[in-house]
Formats: C-alpha cells, sequence, structure tokens
C-alpha cells in the first residue's frame, strides 16, 4: 500500500515529551529551531551550565533535520583551510576548518556518547565516478581529504564494481567517516539528550517577534515568552518571515525522498553488501541507500513534475535504479515525502551577528546532517558567551538577496532538465 508521507515518521522512536511555551521565562541563552543546528548548539550549552531553552514552531525536526535523505555525507566543497585562515587567522581557521572536516565523526560520535536509536551506520560514504574520465575528479577529491588528515580510500574500478554490484561506476573513493541513518530518529535522540542535559524544549510554539528590551533579547510566542542573553536562530529553509531580512538572505529549493518496500534479503546481498550510502559524479547525481529493513531510499530537487506526481517519479526513479542494478526489478514502492532546502548563492553555510547578543546559522545548501550538527556547537559557543571576533567561523553581513524569488523559481525549473543533458555528453 502506498503512503504518501515520510517513511521515517513511521519508522523513528517517538520524540520526547515537550510542551508549549505558556508564561514568563529566563534563560541565558533561547535557540529558536529544535533541528540539528538548533538541539546541538541546546546540548553544547546546556552541558556547560548554562540556561538554555529551546522554542520550535511545530515538533522536533519538522523541518529539514527530519526530511532529508538520511546520508551523512561530509564532504563538503566549501572546505578552504587556506583561506580560513586568511580569514580568521590561524587558531580560529584551524578550529573551523578542523570542525567541518570532522562533521560526520561528530554525528556519529553523538549518536554513541547519548545512546541515539538511530539506525545510524557509519559504513562509509562511496563518491564513484561515472566514467573513466570521472576518476580525476575522484582522484583530486581523494587527495584533498588526505591531506584533511581523513584516510580516504581510492576505489579502483573492480573494488567499485565489488562493493556496490553494478558494473556502472569506474572506481571513486570512499569517505570513512561517513555513512547513513534515520534522520528523523537522529534529531528526537538529540531533543533527548538535550533535555538530558538540563536544556528546556518547548514544541508548537512558534515565535512572533525578537526585541531588544534593556540589556536581553524577548522571544515571545503566542502563549508565553523568554528573556535571554542571548538568541540563536536555526532555522534555516524554514525561517520564513522571522526576523528578516534572514528569511530572504538565501533561496529556496525543495528535496523529495521516495523509499520501497523492503526487498528480498537475498536480493539485498547483491547490492551495496557493505551497507554504505552512495553519490557519484554526474551533474544529475545518483543518491541512494537502504534503511535497516532493506528498503531503498532515494530521491532529488523537485520539479514540476519529478518529486511532485508519485506515479511517474517512481518510474523515473525505478528505471534509473534498473539501469545500475539489472537485478533490481518489480519495486514496489510505500513512501514519497519532501522538504525545504536554503541555499546561499556561495553554497556556503552563513553565520550572521546583526545585533549584540543575537546570532543566526542558515545555508547548509542541501549538506545538513554532517553540517548542520558539526555548526550547531559554533552556535552553542556564541550562546556561552563567545564573543563573535572569536567564534570559530566567518560572520557574514545579513542582508537580502534581492533575487531569491526568482532563483526560488527558475533553478527548481531548469536544473534538473539541464543537469540530466550535461550527464548525457559527459
Amino acid at each position: 500500500m502506498t503512503k504518501i508521507g515520510s517513511l521515517y515518521e513511521d519508522t523513528a522512536p517517538p520524540p520526547p515529551s515537550t510542551e508549549r511555551l505558556q508564561g514568563d521565562h529566563d534563560a541565558d541563552f533561547v535557540v529558536i529551531g529544535a533541528g540539528y543546528t538548533g538541539l546541538n548548539a541546546a546540548i553544547h550549552a546546556a552541558k556547560r551550565g548554562v540556561r538554555t531553552i529551546v522554542v520550535e514552531a511545530n515538533g522536533v525536526g519538522h523541518g529539514g533535520s527530519g526530511r532529508n535523505h538520511g546520508h551523512c555525507v561530509p564532504v563538503l566543497g566549501f572546505i578552504n583551510p587556506e583561506k580560513a585562515v586568511e580569514t580568521l587567522g590561524k587558531e580560529r581557521g584551524g578550529r573551523f576548518t578542523q570542525i567541518v572536516a570532522d562533521s560526520a565523526a561528530k554525528v556519529f560520535s553523538l549518536v554513541r556518547e547519548y545512546g541515539i536509536d538511530c539506525e545510524a551506520a557509519q559504513t562509509g560514504a562511496l563518491q564513484l565516478a561515472h566514467s573513466p574520465e570521472a576518476m580525476s575528479v575522484s582522484a583530486r577529491q581523494h587527495a584533498f581529504y588526505e591531506r584533511l588528515g581523513k584516510n580516504p580510500v581510492l576505489l579502483d574500478r573492480a573494488q567499485a564494481v565489488a562493493m556496490t554490484g553494478s558494473e556502472s561506476f569506474h572506481g571513486g573513493w570512499m569517505h570513512p567517516d561517513g555513512g547513513h541513518l534515520n534522520p528523523l530518529a537522529f534529531v528526537r535522540g538529540l531533543a533527548a539528550a538535550a533535555i538530558g542535559e538540563g536544556a528546556g524544549i518547548y514544541t508548537h510554539s512558534p515565535v512572533t517577534s525578537i526585541e531588544r528590551n534593556g540589556d536581553v533579547w524577548v522571544v515571545t510566542c503566542p502563549a508565553g515568552r523568554v528573556r535571554a542573553k542571548r538568541v540563536g536562530i536555526a532555522t534555516n529553509a524554514y525561517t520564513d518571515g522571522l526576523f528578516a531580512p534572514l528569511g530572504r538572505s538565501f533561496f529556496l529549493m525543495s528535496s523529495y525522498a521516495i523509499a520501497s518496500e523492503p526487498i528480498d534479503p537475498e536480493l539485498r546481498r547483491t547490492i551495496l553488501p557493505g551497507n554504505q550510502s552512495v553519490g557519484d559524479t554526474r551533474p544529475d547525481v545518483r543518491y541512494f541507500r537502504f534503511d535497516r529493513q532493506n528498503r531503498l531510499v532515494l530521491g532529488g530537487l523537485v520539479e514540476p513534475v519529478l518529486g511532485t506526481n508519485f506515479e511517474k517519479t517512481t518510474a523515473f526513479m525505478a528505471k534509473r535504479m534498473k539501469n545500475l542494478f539489472p537485478q533490481l526489478h518489480d519495486l514496489k514502492w510505500r513512501h514519497h515525502w519532501s522538504g525545504k532546502i536554503a541555499i546561499n548563492l556561495d553554497r556556503t553555510p552563513h553565520l550572521y551577528n546583526p545585533a549584540e547578543g543575537l546570532f543566526a546559522l542558515v545555508g547548509y545548501s542541501g549538506r545538513g546532517v554532517p553540517t548542520a550538527t558539526a555548526l550547531g556547537e559554533i552556535l552553542g559557543e556564541a550562546g556561552c558567551g563567545m564573543a563573535a571576533r572569536e567564534l570559530p567561523m566567518e560572520i557574514s553581513e545579513l542582508k537580502s538577496l534581492s533575487t531569491a524569488p526568482l532563483l526560488s523559481t527558475l533553478v527548481p525549473l531548469l536544473r534538473g532538465p539541464i543537469n540530466r543533458l550535461r550527464s548525457r555528453w559527459q
């Protein structure tokens, strides 16, 4: 039976018990948004004795943190150690590079530290070459992460075929820190961890205003408010009109995912026997993984038809997967869901500090699981009172992106077809 809805809602453990914000509260640090960034910020601050409150407009992980594909892939094009040192200085720049480079390791470390039940599989992230010519790209990426000390594994064609069960790949490399998990289960586990460290979490409490009152910030929700010395905004693509122009500083795309019914265990052993997550070098990238019950989970960016029409989307993806794995036939699809992605023009997350004690971190451009989790630590340090000039991340100027509405319309319309054409030519 097809269920047009999230696989994770059916498979994740329930969230910790929370209530709506009611009445007046005082805190040192109030976090807006109960996703990866906000919750790891809360864990970091509360662990250090900072009175911390998290407010969330919906439920824990309602946004991208609970809707993504579950890949934990620490392959991040914006890591530039030389630029980080030039911009931030040797100590801060080096620390920023290390935080981002270790982002996937941080995710699985949190899973182990707090015993989070989220189907975590730190089995590696495969980045595969779709053609012999693309091996030069793989070799450069491998060399870059080797310089960062991540011990990547360069793969020849025979190794790629053996690890995937597909003749379609010509080699590539594997990042050993990576893997996959149930993202909604992970974010719910982070919420439980934050509560365990002493943070208060209030859900179904949308923020209606953020105002400065003397030397404190007042964050107001429909039935209550929080007075705090410092505020961290971690709402990313679900920022909307909160604290303009933050919600207009990036453009939006949507990502969709589909999940099959569990496939036969014997067949499953012929595909990704090592249970890694997979991405490749095509402009129209193929990425997929399996969950604990041998469901195939994959997706893409929403277009006018793909990602919106269930029958056409699953037919398209079934054909694509059969081209990679001829043994995969008669796939039955059960779940289909989507979520929003915030994209900065430079494809780099931005940290803003538009007023004293107010910080915002947005724009993960589809690399949310490792990046949003790891960078939450930086927002947490701001919540502990660390001055902006000492944080291990550059402070960006907050301003509206005038072309955001146009880009939010045109990029989803054109990106997929153009990348599919490019993939045919390469």
